[in-house]
């Protein structure tokens, strides 16, 4: 009678096998999560985009009404943010049916939970700056890495 030993050890995985597969398991996830924080940003991006299109129909139609861009020469951003917020809020209402804003602490937020800059120090200029820091959260400087501006 023939007898075939090898068969009664052959039922299951070495531990090299095990190892590929969580591996391949663990890249998978990786690449997963890579595209999906890429893909996320990219949503919050285009919806800045969209937010500092509305705020810029606010300040506009603020100019039309008093002549003049809102003005808030304070020190810091936050408190610039609750300036502007205080006095586009007429405005800004104006489009709560087409888009819900994040408003924290009287001021208006970007997707990445950082108050909007806006830039405008007196009457008479003739211009204004408006843009959102990005997920980095601070103001980039002359090398712009991440700041997204209106115009």
């Amino acid at each position: 009678m023939f007898y075939n030993l090898k068969s009664k050890y052959n039922h299951g995985f070495t531990l090299l096998e095990t190892i590929a597969v969580i591996a391949i398991i663990i890249i998978c996830f990786v690449l997963f999560k890579v595209i999906h924080n890429y893909r996320s940003d990219d949503i919050k991006s285009n919806m800045v985009q969209e937010e500092l299109a509305l705020l810029n129909c606010a300040i506009e139609m603020f100019k039309s009404d008093n002549g003049f861009y809102p003005v808030c020469a304070s020190p810091t951003v936050d408190l610039n943010a609750k300036e502007l917020y205080g006095k586009l809020l007429t405005k800004i209402n104006s489009f709560a049916g087409y888009h819900r804003w994040q408003v924290i602490e009287g001021m208006l937020i970007d997707p990445w939970g950082n108050p909007y800059v806006y830039k405008c120090n007196s009457k008479d200029s003739p211009t204004y700056v408006l843009f959102s820091v990005g997920p980095n959260g601070y103001i980039d400087g002359p090398e712009i890495i991440d700041d997204i501006y209106s115009r």
